[in-house]
């Protein structure tokens, strides 16, 4: 007689089937019992004590540059009609005035937005609105530490249809020269360069130059700086290559007889701009990749392919639409203040290959500069535009 399976009512299930089964619902169970992953360390934030400078009142600081140890500080005026104002602070924090002479309607309302010392001697740029359609009307100054002039320049100078805007004056060992955009005879702006001749301030040609815009790529500069005969401009290029792409870049004029060099800066990702650079015997720049704070270093006597990208800096978010970093010297240690959402940040090399993250005052960071151990930044929050300090010797 065949032989007939016990029937218990339901199918029955293969051996190797229930297995597997009871095998997934313990990783189940053992999965949910177990302890999330810790959370990703964060970077140890640091308190750094830092003191407010009491301006006069209705002052508004727009910028600072170091002459003969002591701090510059440029801006504006506003009680008793607005005004530029100019100051120098010493290792006491008090700011003393300098005089001011300016000679045309435009410089007695301007804001120094742009200084520039090489020992005693001070250059600035003042910038007011003006005109029909309210265009900046620039003036540009030069003096010493107790007292500044005032020269006027023809309205074709830095004004006209052609005209962009000047973004920073520098000293070299070669004379004084301004940084800024000019129209391209193809369309659009690009980068031009100002120098002082005499009291006359005369634009260099910038077309055969890597300042000027091509068909491959089209520059945008952003700010300027002065180091030994060396004259740098930080900012970025657009490239067409691959669909447009915006890459941190930096031009670099070793000095007045030779060429300008450009060097798009390595490892920039898919959105970058170089913001602010300094140099002691290497030379800095720092700006953003990707909405990250980024540094790179550099040779200024050499051509491209010299820069590098810091790769042990933190990974640290930054405003991208504010006036962006600025870089420090600290005993020759780079450093970078910047902002983001609100709060403000000194990140410094510890000189060993690491970095050290401070606090600084909350607000938008609008510009940064060392004389000896100290540091100062312009910072503009709820509370107005103010003069903060903070002392770096304890760190080193």
């Amino acid at each position: 007689m065949p032989r007939h399976q016990t029937h218990t009512g339901g199918p029955t299930v293969p051996r190797k089937l229930l297995q597997c089964c009871l095998l997934l619902l313990m990783m189940i169970l053992v999965g949910s019992c177990s302890s999330p992953a810790p959370p990703a360390p964060r970077e140890t934030v640091r308190e750094l004590g830092w003191s407010r400078i009491a301006l006069p009142e209705s002052v508004a600081a727009s910028s600072l540059a170091s002459a003969s140890g002591s701090l510059l500080v440029g801006g504006l005026a506003a009680i008793g009609g607005d005004h530029p104002v100019l100051f120098t602070v010493d290792a006491s924090n008090t700011p003393r005035p300098v005089a001011l002479r300016p000679n045309s309607p435009y410089a007695e309302v301007a804001d120094l937005v742009s200084l520039a010392a090489r020992g005693d001697d001070v250059v600035a740029i003042g910038a007011a609105h003006g005109g029909a359609h309210a265009n900046y009307r620039w003036t540009v100054w030069a003096g010493s530490t107790h007292r500044l002039n005032e020269y006027p320049q023809t309205f074709e100078t830095f004004g006209g249809q052609s005209a962009g805007g000047l973004l920073s004056i520098v000293t070299t060992s070669e004379g004084a020269a301004i940084a800024g955009s000019w129209a391209a005879p193809t369309g659009g702006l690009e980068a031009a360069v100002w120098l002082l001749q005499g009291r006359k301030w005369i634009r260099q040609e910038s077309a055969g130059t890597a300042l000027a815009n091509t068909n491959e790529i089209q520059v945008a500069p952003r700010a300027a700086s002065g180091a030994g005969s060396t004259m740098i401009i930080s900012g970025s290029v657009i490239t067409f290559a691959d669909g447009a792409e915006q890459r941190a870049a930096i031009w670099i004029w070793p000095k007045r007889s030779g060429a300008w060099m450009l060097q798009q800066l390595p490892d920039a990702g898919t959105h970058s701009e170089a913001l602010s650079s300094a140099c002691a015997q290497t030379c800095w720049v720092s700006g953003h990749v990707d909405d990250k704070v980024t540094l790179w270093s550099f040779d200024p006597a050499r051509d491209g392919g010299t820069a590098t990208r810091d790769s042990t800096l933190p990974s640290l978010e930054i405003d991208t639409d504010g006036p962006g970093s600025r870089t420090i010297l600290s005993d020759d240690r780079p450093g970078v203040v910047f902002s983001h959402a609100g709060s403000s940040r000194l990140v410094l090399s510890d000189g060993q290959n690491g970095w050290q993250i401070f606090t600084a005052p909350s607000g938008s960071v609008l510009d940064a500069a060392t004389v000896g151990e100290r540091l100062y930044a312009i910072i503009r929050s709820d509370a107005g535009v103010e003069l903060w300090t903070a002392d770096l010797s304890a760190i080193h």
